[in-house]
């Protein structure tokens, strides 16, 4: 009887569903994609208004949500084409999916969508939320979805209470409606205040008017804007030496391309405008046509690296028309010094290059393959010079919402690099180059299989590259009076020498410089490790990949993590070595521990560093640092804070620990107003664990009583949790409640007293006050942040 009322339902909502449909046609013609591309360009005067008027609200109001990969229902409202493209009801971070999503065109370099491209979108399930029937200022309303969710939150706003109830869910993985226009009226019913800006205030009345006028006459988008004449001089220089046809320069830029895909290229600073590197089947001088594929390194043409020959490709510069995100921005300098910098370090140098690589997965995943004929220093220093940027590619790229590649790592932990001059001192490139096989990294290999023995399969795999390496350094001679300081790069002024790394549960931010308390770990990173992390976590993280390929990355990733921090270990006293390395991998399986304390554990010669204090990881992290001249470099401690009046009160908060630091968020902003202005801080909540050496079970690893508080100047991180505003004269006292913080009921009184909830009146002030300040004090690396993750508390 239950399964008959069941099927009855089913059946009678699929009848309202198509009820809504027919609805729809009856009264505003059928829905046709043709519509919206037949409505004529702005004029002036439009693209004038738009620009003044319209995105303003929709990047602070829409966008601060609707962003990037975890955009919720796939609406990315960054980009003209992501409106344009629509919602779906599918979603891209499924840590459950046994088979490889179709692919769903990357929009990162589209401007513009075409007939045939929304056509095939359409098809693969995304829906339009403008209006795609008659084009009427009555239909552009009625039948436009987005319209429908802003009126909804008119009609109904938000409850005036400090939280909201239990209707509300704004934990990551919410279950999502996603209602396309035709089952609106079911939504609204159901959800009555699930309006946009979903369990944010709603926008003004002035807002609200000024976006129903722009829906109501079209929602008109405007044009790209042409380049000027210094961008159009230094794009040509630039895609003149990227496709010059020596196999070299062919080589070369391949290598470029499968690095910077990411970046957001600029010119000249402060920035007017960013350019993506894309790859394209028309050389310069003609329009883009955009060769798109899931990872850089895939086939570019449909031989997919078979052995016939195929057309060239070629490498441009497109114009980022997309609206700044923090969560993805990753700024690159690319003028005309840096193409003579690359010049150098890679087409000087003599060194041949017989035949092109092929693009056959196996190889094409290996750079140490792919890219074997470049000299590997010079791709070392690549990387280096950059190193902030190499780094952040795995924690800003294709992950965005990055869990899988996250909880790999500690809360809090500091990198240093090898001196590139080991690589030819020791003449490792040709240890790299007879050890290929070993460095295969997962995307080379088949997803379709879901086995538990990868971890020990990557084990001795990994086992045995380290056995190669300790050999290898017996041949070379390698002894104790080479294990010192000089192994590692002391920067030379570049302020990449040194980074700090801060983990937010499942995002991450990259300073440079040592920032913060001294750590549980370190990584001391050589080039191999750099370049796997790198076609690990980046070029060969698949966002749509199944389980197999996110369960692949996440184990393949803690023999790296654990190389890196062996490398750190090795610097330290042979007696201390042990005892430092235990208490990292604290209660971790006895197989971790076999893996980690094996033979070869021993075998590393003594450190040539002379100790004088009984802390010796504390003392070798301040060497490092007086080593690399970087303690003082960056721009986030607060004893470099320009407002030292805040700073050294603030400065007592880095003294706490324990249990109720436990009880504060990942990141909170705190602005502080005074009669100078505003000055704007994080708090990151560094969570402790015994260890992260293993996949599930996160939470039986924590140790609250170990977590520890960092305060910095400035905005660090993309994803806030909570905002705080005080006035000066309440910065003492706000300090003394967060020292004094011990249980729940703190922090509640704590919001209650200084907090800017998701539910303030004043909310849309704040955080406009906010990327104001951020785009003000740090041009360079702003961008809008994501409110996706404000806590409800």
């Amino acid at each position: 009887m239950n399964k008959f009322y069941s099927l009855l339902l089913i059946l009678f909502f699929s009848g309202c569903a198509t009820l809504g449909v027919m609805e729809y046609d009856k009264l505003y013609g059928e829905s046709n994609i043709n519509n919206r591309l037949s409505i004529p360009a702005m004029t002036k005067q439009q693209q004038s208004h738009f620009s003044e008027k319209i995105q303003p609200i929709i990047e602070n109001r829409c966008v601060v949500c609707h962003g990037c990969y975890d955009a919720p229902c796939q609406l990315k409202l960054e980009s003209r084409a992501g409106l344009e493209r629509g919602a779906s009801k599918k979603r891209v971070y499924n840590g459950e999916r046994l088979l490889t999503a179709k692919d769903n065109h990357s929009l990162s370099t589209l401007t513009k969508l075409n007939r045939n491209t929304l056509s095939e979108m359409r098809k693969e399930g995304f829906f339009s939320v403008l209006n795609e029937r008659q084009q009427t200022p009555i239909a552009n309303k009625n039948a436009g979805l987005i319209y429908q969710m802003l009126q909804l939150k008119q009609q109904h706003p938000l409850p005036e209470t400090p939280l909201l109830d239990n209707s509300f869910d704004v934990s990551l993985d919410r279950s999502q409606q996603c209602p396309t226009i035709e089952e609106f009226e079911q939504y609204k019913t159901k959800y009555p205040l699930a309006g946009m800006p979903y369990a944010l205030p709603a926008l003004t009345a002035e807002q609200h008017t000024t976006l129903t006028t722009w829906l109501e006459n079209g929602a008109l988008l405007p044009n790209t804007k042409p380049l000027n004449a210094s961008e159009i001089s230094i794009i040509a220089q630039w895609e003149a030496w990227l496709n010059s046809t020596t196999n070299k320069q062919q080589l070369v830029s391949r290598y470029l391309y499968e690095h910077l895909y990411l970046a957001n290229l600029f010119f000249q600073q402060p920035n007017s405008n960013y350019f993506k590197l894309v790859r394209s089947t028309t050389p310069p001088g003609q329009p883009i046509k955009l060769i798109n594929s899931r990872r850089p390194f895939d086939a570019p043409f449909s031989n997919k690296g078979n052995n016939e020959e195929s057309p060239q490709v070629y490498y441009r510069l497109q114009k980022n028309n997309d609206t700044i995100i923090a969560k993805r921005h990753m700024p690159y300098r690319f003028d005309l010094a840096k193409l003579a910098y690359l010049d150098e370090l890679f087409i000087a140098p003599d060194y041949p290059v017989e035949t092109l690589p092929d693009y056959q997965l196996k190889n094409a995943a290996n750079p140490f393959i792919t890219f074997k004929a470049i000299p590997a220093k010079s791709r070392y220093l690549f990387l280096l010079e950059q190193a902030q940027f190499s780094i952040m590619n795995f924690i800003k790229g294709p992950v965005c919402r990055g869990q899988v590649a996250l909880n790999v790592i500690e809360d809090h932990f500091w990198v240093f690099f090898a001196d590139p001059s080991y690589i030819n001192h020791y003449h490792s490139d040709g240890f790299i180059d007879n050890n290929t096989e070993l460095l295969q990294l997962p995307a080379s290999t088949s997803d379709k299989a879901l086995s538990v023995l990868y971890w020990r399969s990557y084990a001795s795999r990994q086992q045995s590259y380290l056995e190669n390496k300790l050999h290898f350094m017996k041949e070379i001679g390698f002894r104790q009076s080479d294990l010192d300081l000089e192994l590692v790069w002391p920067g030379n002024g570049n302020p990449n020498a040194t980074l700090t790394v801060f983990r937010h549960f499942d995002s991450a931010s990259v300073l440079q410089g040592f920032v913060g308390q001294t750590p549980k770990t370190a990584w001391f990173i050589t080039y191999p490790l750099l370049e796997r992390i790198h076609y690990l976590l980046v070029a060969g993280f698949d966002v749509y990949g199944n389980v197999a390929h996110q369960l692949k990355t996440r184990l393949y990733m803690d023999f790296l993590r654990m190389e890196a921090e062996s490398n750190f270990i090795a610097l330290l006293p042979k007696k201390d070595r042990r005892s430092i390395h235990e208490y990292w991998y604290r209660g971790t399986s006895d197989t971790i521990k076999d893996y980690i304390f094996s033979d070869d554990f021993e075998q590393l010669p003594e450190t040539n560093i002379h100790y004088k204090t009984k802390q010796p990881q504390q003392e070798l992290l301040q060497l490092i640092a007086q080593h690399t001249a970087n303690e003082t470099s960056n721009d986030y401690s607060l004893s470099n804070g320009k407002n030292n009046r805040y700073d050294y009160k603030l400065q007592r908060l880095n003294n706490k620990k324990g249990v109720g630091v436990s009880i504060l968020p990942q990141i909170s902003y705190l602005m502080v107003s005074g009669e100078q202005g505003d000055s704007v801080y994080t708090l990151i909540n560094n969570s402790a664990h015994s260890n992260v050496a293993h996949l599930f079970s996160e939470n039986d690893r924590r140790l609250p009583e170990e977590d520890t508080l960092t305060v910095v100047t400035g905005i660090v991180g993309t994803y806030p949790n909570a905002f705080f505003h005080v006035k000066e004269t309440q910065l003492g006292d706000f300090v003394s409640s967060v020292e004094l913080m011990q249980t729940p009921a703190d922090y509640r009184q704590l919001k209650d007293t200084y907090a800017v909830r998701r539910t303030s009146k004043n909310f849309w002030q704040y955080a406009d006050k906010l990327h104001a300040w951020y785009k003000t004090n740090r041009p360079n690396e702003a961008g809008l942040l994501d409110f996706n993750r404000l806590e409800n508390r």
